[in-house]
């Protein structure tokens, strides 16, 4: 996975993402999510990269399924505990269990869409993929700002864990002297990131003045390797899979609108009622 082409890479996470946003049952959701996470995990990444991954994954799933589970608004409702119990004129701070439900399958949207990104960004280089995305019909502008930005997070975390060190260097731990203040602290951090990246977008900016960069012109990067034919068949046959679940998913919006409704289409509607 780690060895495919820039454009297949591009493609299957275009593909990946689209799916997490037609997809709408349980199952076909979780097969997705363990696909993209797979598919990430198949790159090979560093120790690094997977606790930082995992990391994100669970406050993710997790903040979903919190907020979730406290304001769920569908029916039924049941009630697992309250932090704060209903009143005559308030209804309460409860967790509610199909809340909690709802925001596990809503997460694997999400769980999709960062292993597909995670994948992008570990197994490609920032050159090539500059390289990829200035050889795509987009601006050259955008090209660049989308290159810079993956090229400049390393960066960004490097400083930070400096910063972190620095401050444990002087006695700061968090939570130890109360929430406000944690949170005070790790507000203050962001100014000097902030510094930071103007000098780094300046100085990024002065280079490319001096080379006569031209965001405006309509120059393709050709240098790009060869893209094997398998490749190329196995692009066009996950796109044709996502334009294929498009379609069907219009259909049958139009048969649930009473738009419009065919017979003969029963089996297709009863297949995107139960699995898509």
């Amino acid at each position: 996975m780690r060895n495919l082409h820039p454009y297949t890479k591009f493609s299957l996470v275009f593909v990946i993402s689209g799916l997490a946003v037609l997809l709408d049952k349980p199952l076909s959701l979780a097969v997705l999510a363990g696909l993209a996470t797979f598919v990430f995990l198949a790159s090979r990444p560093s120790k690094t990269w997977l606790k930082g991954y995992f990391i994100i994954v669970a406050t993710t799933v997790w903040g979903i399924m919190l907020s979730q589970g406290l304001f769920y608004q569908g029916f039924p409702r049941t009630i697992l505990f309250c932090l704060i119990p209903p009143g005559k004129s308030f209804s309460g701070l409860c967790f509610i269990r199909e809340g909690f439900l709802y925001g596990l399958v809503q997460s694997l949207r999400m769980v999709a869409g960062l292993s597909a990104g995670a994948y992008l960004v570990n197994s490609t280089s920032t050159e090539m993929l500059f390289r990829t995305v200035s050889a795509l019909p987009f601006p050259r502008g955008l090209s660049l700002l989308a290159a810079a930005a993956v090229r400049f997070l390393p960066r960004v975390a490097s400083d930070l864990r400096l910063l972190h060190q620095s401050l444990g260097l002087r006695g700061y731990r968090p939570f130890k002297r109360g929430l406000l203040y944690t949170l005070r602290t790790e507000l203050a951090v962001v100014y000097p990131l902030l510094s930071r990246a103007i000098r780094d977008s300046r100085s990024v900016a002065d280079t490319l003045l001096t080379r006569g960069f031209n965001p405006l012109s309509s120059g393709k990067y050709r240098f790009l390797p060869v893209w094997p034919w398998h490749e190329k068949l196995a692009t066009i046959l996950i796109f044709v899979l996502l334009f294929g679940i498009f379609l069907v998913k219009i259909v049958f919006w139009a048969y649930l609108q009473g738009v419009y409704y065919e017979e003969s289409l029963r089996p297709l509607y009863a297949l995107v009622r139960n699995y898509l």
